[in-house]
């Protein structure tokens, strides 16, 4: 033992002792800041230009780790749901449809173009595309999941007699 006798005890836990950082977490008592010792905490009183700031320790809440609401809220980009659609060859009869997803597509003209390497027209690229009633597609809103549609260059839809039946259907 050294100094007189003192235990190690004494001697670790005398506030004198402590130097740099380690020496803030006590106050001129000896007696520890707790909180407000560890950390950089000042509550400013709101006055403007003092000499001195009172620094105390500061209570905070924690925020609970998962948020209220979680799985029902939906976050980022959500996507729409994909349409399945059957597109029809103008004029030909015999033609089965051939189905086309849309999920990427943002516009008309990107329809038409996709709509024409997968139907393949004789007349060239798809122009226009129509419903079953004859409704000419303006946008992709007009669109429906399921749905059949003919597809033409720059003429105009053929006759009844020339469209497929399962068009038609």
């Amino acid at each position: 033992m050294s100094k007189a006798g003192e235990s190690v005890f004494s001697r670790l836990t005398d506030h004198k002792a402590y130097t740099g950082a380690h020496k803030l977490r006590f106050d001129d008592d000896g007696k520890g800041r707790g909180i407000a010792g560890r950390k950089n905490v000042v509550d400013y009183k709101g006055h403007t230009n003092t000499e001195t700031v009172e620094t105390t320790a500061v209570e905070k809440t924690a925020k609970p780790v998962v948020a209220p609401g979680l799985g029902k809220q939906k976050f980022g980009t959500q996507a729409s749901k994909a349409a399945s659609i059957v597109l029809f060859r103008n004029g030909d009869k015999h033609h089965s449809g051939e189905k086309l997803i849309i999920k990427d597509i943002k516009t008309i003209d990107q329809l038409c173009d996709k709509a024409s390497n997968i139907v393949k027209l004789v007349t060239g690229p798809v122009r226009k595309i129509y419903k079953q009633d004859m409704k000419l597609i303006k946008s992709l809103d007009d669109i429906e999941d399921g749905g059949r549609y003919l597809c033409c260059g720059g003429e105009a839809p053929a006759s009844v007699e020339k469209l497929p039946p399962s068009f038609l259907a």
